[in-house]
């Protein structure tokens, strides 16, 4: 385990984390505080709970936005994947009738 010295609301604070994991968490730590910031700027010092409750519900907010647009996508391309299959059956299909076809002109001329 590592221990991170990060910053949060002009608080220091030490947490811990798996090894290698440093940077992410000052990362997130980093956004969090910015989101933090900017709330406390446009709604006013409500408290350090809640502003907390409602960053959190902001940034979960945006996870769920996200998730449903990777949802959205995977449909899109699941959707595509059927027409392709699709497509490409009616292709072999296509060559198989033309196969048959030549099959039946060739054994035509060669009576």
């Amino acid at each position: 385990m590592a221990n991170v010295s990060i910053k949060f609301n002009n608080k220091d604070y030490i947490l811990s984390c798996d090894d290698g994991q440093e940077e992410s968490l000052k990362k997130l730590t980093e956004y969090l505080n910015k989101k933090y910031v900017k709330l406390e700027k446009k709604l006013g010092n409500l408290g350090e709970n809640k502003l907390l409750l409602i960053t959190s519900i902001e940034v979960i907010d945006e996870f769920f936005e996200v998730k449903k647009k990777i949802y959205n996508q995977k449909n899109k391309i699941d959707l595509l994947s059927k027409k392709f299959l699709e497509l490409k059956s009616l292709a072999i299909k296509f060559k198989d009738n033309k196969e048959i076809e030549i099959e039946k002109l060739n054994s035509d001329i060669n009576k």
